[in-house]
Parts: C-alpha cells; sequence; structure tokens
C-alpha cells in the first residue's frame, strides 16, 4: 500500500499531507497529556513488530504494494492516537532508509495506513463492543476491524492513485478495485493474526489491555477486562 513518489499529483499530495499535520497535531498534544511508563514497551514492541511485518508485501497494480497494516492491533491495545504514531515512525522509517514508499506521498501514505487504517479499526471495534459487550463480540470486534479498517485504508489508496490523473495510467476503478480485492484478503488474514494476538494479551498481560487508550475524547474507550465477561 505504500504509494513512491511520482504516482500522485502534487494537490493530492498537499492535501493528504495537510490533513495528516493535523491528525498529527492531535495525536501529540493527547499522548502528551496520556502516555505514561506502561505505554512505552508495549507501543515500541508492537511498532517494531509491524514494522517488519510491513516489509513482507508484494506488488500490485502500477507498482504499490499489498502488505498486512498492524493498524487494527495499534489501535485497539494503545489507542488511534498511539497507532497513528506508531504507523508514522514505521513509515518515516520505511522512506527515508528502504526507500518503501516516497517523502511527497508521505503525507498520503500516513493518512490512508495511519489515520484510516487505525481509526476506522478503532472505531468499528468500539461500535460492536457497545452493541453486545461479550468475549465472543470481543473477538467479532477485532475480526471485522482488521478487515474494515484494511479494506478501507486500500480504497482511500486506490482513489488517491486513480484521480492523479497525470502521473497514475489507471482509472479510479481500476485502482480502487485492485487495492480493495487484494486487501480484503489480506483483511481476512490480518482480522484472524489480530484476534490471536489480542487472546494472548488477555491470557498472558491482560494488565496491558488496562492501559489507557490514547484516543480522541469524544470517542470513548475500549476497556476488555471490565467491559468483557
Amino acid at each position: 500500500m505504500h504509494i513512491p513518489d511520482g504516482f500522485l499529483d502534487l494537490h493530492i499530495c498537499a492535501i493528504t499531507y495537510l490533513a495528516t499535520i493535523v491528525f498529527w497535531v492531535f495525536a501529540f498534544r493527547r499522548a502528551r497529556q496520556v502516555i505514561d511508563e506502561k505505554h512505552i514497551p508495549l507501543m515500541a514492541t508492537l511498532t517494531a513488530m509491524f514494522f517488519a511485518a510491513q516489509m513482507m508485501n508484494y506488488p500490485i497494480i502500477g507498482g504499490t504494494t499489498a502488505h498486512i497494516l498492524g493498524g487494527p492491533i495499534l489501535a485497539i491495545t494503545l489507542g488511534p492516537y498511539a497507532g497513528l504514531i506508531s504507523m508514522s515512525i514505521i513509515l518515516l522509517i520505511q522512506t527515508f532508509l528502504f526507500g518503501d514508499g516516497g517523502i511527497t506521498t508521505l503525507g498520503a501514505n500516513v493518512w490512508n495506513m495511519g489515520i484510516v487504517g487505525v481509526f476506522i479499526p478503532y472505531m468499528v471495534c468500539l461500535l460492536i463492543l457497545k452493541i453486545k459487550s461479550s468475549k465472543t463480540a470481543l473477538f467479532i470486534g477485532v475480526f471485522l476491524a482488521a478487515l474494515v479498517g484494511d479494506v478501507l485504508a486500500a480504497i482511500f489508496a486506490g482513489l488517491e492513485l486513480g484521480l492523479s490523473t497525470l502521473t497514475f495510467p489507471y482509472s479510479v476503478p481500476i485502482a480502487v478495485t485492485a487495492m480493495g480485492l487484494h486487501h480484503f484478503v489480506i483483511g481476512v488474514g490480518e482480522g484472524i493474526v489480530s484476534m490471536a494476538i489480542i487472546s494472548i494479551l488477555l491470557k498472558v498481560r491482560p494488565d496491558l489491555m488496562e492501559i489507557p487508550k490514547i484516543a480522541p475524547l469524544w470517542m470513548g474507550e475500549l476497556r476488555f477486562t471490565t467491559k468483557v465477561g
């Protein structure tokens, strides 16, 4: 899903950079208020794990790539603002050290994977648990969060590519279909992996699931061990 330099028209690069900067401002402001010593090890571990996982990708339409995101687990365990910060670190390192993604397209890549791919899963999981608070609902919520988040992030990437008529050779329907189909399959896999990780954390380190989520106040928090019976 990493979009390289030269694949997006400049106005789309500018719009996505501006939108991403707004989220960065709110994310770092909220993180300064909430983050403590319990967040740091989990955030560092998950950031390193999904940095490595994203390096395993395969090429799809026009030179972009498909891969697992990691955004759903980052959002559900740490909160969407923390997930955005972690994903931004991953994408910065991949862009500047490995040439995976682009500098001009960094705003778009963070928007797709660090905002859409993080905030949507958090909201989906939160919604499912508000409808029904049970362990079964939790795992359904985690699976759907990963699947929906991956597909929507890919659709946004496809839209940005398809709308870049000066630099990308494929239309919106082709780009969106290609990105969406590949990441639907990946989303199913990411949903299963996400359920497994949450299951392990709840059994081995349930205290980590209790840490305050770094999220917008209006969204509310996911608190598994107190909400889920």
